[in-house]
């Protein structure tokens, strides 16, 4: 099992454990010089992770926030306002070009007031309430840039291909379609403009540790919260946040899923990076219910973005494929009982030379044409089982 982590050299020959501060001033980019990146075998029976994130940080006076001098990338796993802005007119202007498809959605505001919007694609008409759904979420984590592009991209894939793409035209009359393209904007546009590596929310913690800020969006769900995989460190990256909901991009995410979907029946989240499609349980090493039912889609899936691209996804559960991890949107959904979840961690491969979270924009299409056929796939195998 490996372990990437971002960490001084110095850490490395000395194992100097003291709190740096640096002298920046509001509004310049982290500068990560002198860092490098590590691979590690792991026991993920250990708490090896909470111990590396717990041993420093650095304080930045003028902003007084801090950050991890451990940062880890992609965790243990048996495999080895401009942009937010551009995002949003995107969505209006298709949903004024195609309003007889396209529905703008409101779906939650975030801790630093940013609107986070959606849009819900049917075919021309109007669709009866009891109709199946699915639903993709991406940028929930901010570094992770290739999700929101590719939620961007199926939006536009949709639309445009509907009446012209035989798949994509049977899909969109069995289900209505709800994506929400990006569901962490100040995580996102800090990202940008000042840190690219930031990965949590934004919000404020005026009761544990002021100089920490945000918690992990994907630990901060109320099913099973606070248990296998969280952390209680405000600092860290995969920090659960002070009680379940209190991020107001879950707490109005959950409130959209439960009472504006009336039937969902897939569930995606994008995140990069591993080429990984990841079902329940995530708290548990037990298997769902339908466990097996979720594994043949996966295969379906990987199958098929397979025939589209060459490029191989693996499939499995959260903690068969990689760690424990609870408080996750996709525990909450089986615990909802939406048949079909699936957290998927887009390109690149996680191996030693990979553009990890850089991955270039030329591999936008791709990788979006890639969850279109999983996606595809995976409605086509929920039409035939569950015989809608």
């Amino acid at each position: 099992m490996r372990l990437h982590f971002l960490v001084p050299l110095i850490l490395l020959t000395t194992w100097t454990v003291t709190c740096h501060v640096i002298d920046e001033t509001a509004g310049k980019m982290a500068d990560y010089s002198g860092y490098t990146l590590h691979r590690f075998q792991v026991d993920t029976t250990s708490n090896t992770m909470e111990k590396l994130e717990s041993y420093d940080m650095e304080l930045d006076q003028a902003t007084q926030t801090a950050r991890l001098l451990i940062d880890i990338w992609a965790e243990p796993s048996k495999q080895n306002p401009h942009a937010d802005v551009l995002m949003v007119e995107f969505m209006r202007l298709l949903s004024e070009q195609k309003p007889d498809m396209v529905e703008m959605v409101k779906v939650a505001t975030s801790s630093e007031g940013r609107s986070i919007y959606g849009v819900k694609i049917h075919p021309p008409g109007t669709s009866p309430p009891e109709k199946p759904s699915i639903i993709v979420d991406a940028g929930v984590h901010a570094r992770e840039w290739i999700a929101p592009a590719v939620g961007l991209f199926m939006i536009k894939k949709i639309v445009s291909e509907y009446g012209r793409n035989a798949e994509v035209t049977a899909n969109l009359q069995k289900f209505d379609w709800y994506i929400m393209p990006q569901v962490n904007p100040d995580g996102y546009e800090y990202s940008r403009t000042n840190d690219r590596l930031w990965r949590k929310t934004r919000s404020k913690n005026v009761t544990v540790n002021r100089w920490c800020v945000g918690a992990d969006a994907n630990r901060n769900w109320g099913y099973r919260w606070g248990e296998a995989g969280a952390n209680r460190t405000p600092c860290s990256n995969i920090y659960m946040g002070s009680h379940p909901y209190s991020e107001p991009e879950i707490k109005g995410l959950k409130e959209f899923f439960t009472w504006q979907i009336t039937n969902p029946m897939v569930y995606i989240s994008l995140h990069s990076y591993g080429q990984l499609l990841l079902s329940p349980w995530g708290y548990t090493n037990e298997r769902t219910e339908n466990y097996q039912d979720q594994q043949n889609a996966a295969k379906e899936a990987a199958l098929a973005i397979k025939n589209t691209t060459g490029v191989s996804y693996s499939y499995g559960t959260i903690s068969e494929m990689m760690y424990p991890a609870s408080g996750t949107s996709i525990d909450f959904m089986q615990h909802r009982g939406v048949p079909y979840i699936y957290g998927v961690e887009l390109r690149p491969t996680d191996n030693p030379n990979s553009f990890a979270f850089n991955l270039p924009p030329s591999y936008i299409r791709a990788t979006g044409d890639e969850m279109m056929a999983a996606l595809n796939a995976i409605g086509t195998h929920a039409v035939k089982i569950k015989r809608l």
